[in-house]
């Protein structure tokens, strides 16, 4: 908390001293009852359940509850408090630092946790399209909220209920997508991510052949000084780009890593289904509390200025991706990305393979295998899509488009990989072991390295 910001909620979007931010606490997303398998109907579920809970319990507080257990600890335990926490409500250096003696102050807390199976239910709607019936372009958000849910979720589920309002207008007028169009409406997404996961368990084998995009939103207002931002697949940065350009005015540069914050993870990480996460950018203080709630967008937002930007931004990508006949998904681009990412991760596998005694040659295997994938790839651009014209039957679009379809697909493994959990089996990007908000690149890799650099 910055002590300089002096106006704070309902003055600002910016959190008091007395917000808590909830959370769900656990190892695994999805229902962990059938982890593997949907959670419907008449499936098999385990008695108790895997223990999947964090072994130590945790309870979120306050700020101010935060100063009112620091100011109790015993100043002179021969540590000092470190610079780090001398920021916003900690500027008071007087605080102890707690030793664990047994003479000191002691602290007991209750963690009250409500355990019991209730039925979830999601909304899926489908605007069945005119040629490529079997080929599924998917915007989805969730509708359950920490609290209020002013902004995380409900402004996106405003954002995603105005994209199939304007649909509807134009299918009112005879119009039909190329491709079928599906709106979801997710449920339980604060507890794990559970309505969105189940959804793609039970269609996985359907989602492999006819997924094209999951596109997700979670927020769609944020603060003052905010943009319409994007993370996913590389595979559409460049439609991403174009539409988010013309959105903000410019200064797009390129898609963020999806991790596993919302529900385009089981999708992407699971299915192998491409993502696209359209939100707006700046909004955190508020984000899980009390504070989240409807007169936050008089602060943010008071003409709806910013929501309008991300659903014209989702409608944009939906018909963008929906309606040519060749899928604008770019291999070229993705194998670029993928270069750039060993680029960086090389040099520290090397050094990592060199302290551990690791024989090289595995790197080189893998130089290999990513300058084969360099030459496939362009020469899929060379010699199919740039050979595509308004002439071309529409077989070859389909050949064509089921290959780029299949390029994230590429990517999964049977099991999860190392420092994600379970629904991690994409090999190329995975959540980030140290934050699973944020992806990461050759995650398996990554993890190794992380790892042993901590031996």
């Amino acid at each position: 908390m910055n002590p300089q910001i002096k106006e704070r909620f309902p003055l600002s979007e910016f959190a008091p001293s007395s917000a808590g931010e909830r959370g769900t606490v656990g190892l695994s997303d999805g229902d962990s009852d059938t982890l593997g398998w949907p959670s419907v109907e008449k499936s098999f579920m385990k008695a108790e359940g895997p223990k999947l809970s964090a072994p130590i319990m945790s309870q979120p507080i306050t700020g101010d509850d935060a100063v009112v257990l620091l100011r109790a600890l015993p100043v002179n335990t021969g540590l000092e408090l470190p610079e780090e926490w001398q920021t916003g409500l900690l500027v008071d250096t007087s605080f102890g630092i707690g030793t664990g003696a047994a003479d000191g102050p002691q602290l007991e807390v209750t963690v009250n946790v409500d355990i019991r199976r209730v039925n979830i239910t999601n909304v899926i709607g489908t605007i069945t399209g005119s040629l490529e019936p079997d080929r599924w372009v998917i915007l989805g958000n969730h509708r359950d909220a920490w609290t209020y849910g002013a902004i995380d979720p409900s402004s996106g589920t405003a954002a995603v209920l105005e994209v199939g309002r304007s649909l509807a207008h134009f299918l009112n007028k005879g119009w039909r997508p190329r491709r079928t169009i599906k709106l979801a409406s997710w449920d339980a997404e604060e507890w794990g991510l559970i309505g969105s996961l189940e959804w793609v368990e039970e269609n996985r084998a359907l989602l492999e052949h006819r997924g094209v995009v999951y596109i997700n939103t979670d927020i769609a207002e944020g603060g003052k000084c905010l943009k319409v931002g994007g993370t996913g697949s590389p595979l559409y940065e460049n439609i991403t780009g174009t539409v988010l350009n013309s959105v903000n005015g410019g200064g797009f540069e390129r898609l963020d890593l999806s991790g596993s914050g919302s529900d385009m993870y089981g999708f992407y990480c699971y299915a192998g289904v491409s993502v696209l996460n359209v939100n707006c950018e700046s909004y955190d203080d508020v984000y899980h509390t009390v504070y989240d709630e409807r007169t936050l967008f008089d602060v943010v937002d008071k003409d709806y200025k910013n929501l309008a930007k991300v659903a014209s931004s989702l409608a944009q990508l939906v018909v963008g991706v929906s309606e040519p006949a060749l899928v604008p998904g770019r291999v070229e681009e993705y194998d670029n990305r993928i270069q750039e990412w060993w680029d960086v991760l090389k040099p520290k596998v090397l050094q990592a393979f060199t302290r551990l005694d690791i024989d090289e040659e595995l790197i080189h295997i893998l130089d290999n295998t990513l300058f084969e994938l360099g030459k496939a790839a362009s020469n899929f651009k060379s010699e199919v899509m740039d050979k595509l014209t308004s002439d071309s039957s529409e077989l070859e679009f389909r050949r064509a488009n089921d290959k780029i379809l299949q390029f994230d697909r590429a990517f999964l493994v049977d099991k999860e990989i190392p420092g994600t959990t379970f629904y991690s089996k994409n090999i190329l990007v995975s959540p980030s072991s140290t934050n699973l908000y944020y992806g990461s690149g050759f995650q398996a890799v990554a993890c190794c390295h992380h790892s042993n650099s901590h031996q």
